[in-house]
């Protein structure tokens, strides 16, 4: 594998900081995500990371969690959709904490080693998912496409797709690639959601703490789209944006202040989601 294959594969150290996050959320008495299994899913490597970090320090990866789960759901619900992809799901626990429409079928990629602990830690719990609920160990510089469909996927019916907080470490190609390979693979119908940074980002003054937390742990952000809205439509796919802080991912839980979203020069942190044309 090469030196950027090396840095395309989503990091696997970074899926027990988020299961950290959602154990710290939720030991609240306000949680806006219920996920029981996130402490002994993070384990001794997202206690280390969550020490000394403040709520707010977190919101960002706190209000994306709540923000996409609202989105799949609303789209299963309201769409009549039963295939959801999670796409290096990491150590999501989407399958087993939420509630799914009867004959909702989730279809989870990701490294072996990641899926593994992931299957481990919630067998242990006795926890059993609320879906049809299937397995992928694949990379993203690999044919995951070709494990996705001889895993049962049906690529002819409509399905919503969910790329989350990984995208910002792919070599900006890389990026490009994987999200125009689930842009043209999706059947008409389709929903996607993602997150994805402005490469502002990675030159504002304001970013430049977080970066320098995430270089020196060896997951440095490097990933950017700046116009998610114009890729997507050249594919034929309707995008919207948001981020942390607007009224539809806020919640009360943003302190900081919040920049218009498509406002140009300064750093953004996108939630994406859109629909493929019929």
């Amino acid at each position: 594998m090469s030196v950027d294959q090396e840095r395309a594969v989503p990091l696997g150290a970074t899926a027990y900081w988020t299961a950290s996050v959602r154990a710290m959320e939720y030991a609240r008495p306000d949680r806006l995500i219920s996920d029981p299994w996130a402490s002994a899913l993070a384990g001794d490597v997202g206690a280390a990371w969550i020490v000394g970090r403040s709520a707010d320090r977190v919101a960002p990866i706190v209000l994306r969690t709540r923000y996409f789960d609202d989105f799949l759901q609303r789209i299963v619900t309201e769409h009549g959709l039963r295939q959801v992809v999670l796409l290096a799901s990491g150590l999501d626990t989407r399958a087993y904490r939420l509630a799914w429409p009867e004959a909702t079928c989730i279809y989870e990629l990701d490294q072996q080693a990641v899926l593994e602990h992931k299957a481990t830690v919630l067998a242990r719990a006795n926890a059993q998912p609320t879906c049809d609920h299937r397995i992928i160990a694949a990379d993203l510089v690999g044919d995951w496409l070709g494990a996705l469909a001889a895993s049962g996927f049906d690529g002819r019916a409509p399905a919503v797709w969910l790329l989350e907080g990984f995208l910002f470490y792919l070599p900006g190609a890389l990026l490009e690639r994987v999200v125009g390979q689930v842009a043209a693979a999706a059947a008409p119908g389709c929903w996607l959601g993602f997150d994805v940074i402005n490469s502002a980002t990675l030159a504002h003054p304001y970013t430049q703490e977080w970066l320098a937390m995430q270089l020196a742990a060896g997951a440095p952000w490097i990933g950017t789209l700046d116009d998610p809205v114009g890729f997507l439509a050249a594919r034929g796919w309707r995008a919207s944006l948001t981020q942390a802080g607007q009224k539809d991912a806020n919640h009360g839980r943003w302190s900081l202040p919040v920049f218009p979203t498509t406002m140009p020069g300064v750093p953004h942190n996108w939630f994406v989601t859109a629909v493929k044309d019929l």
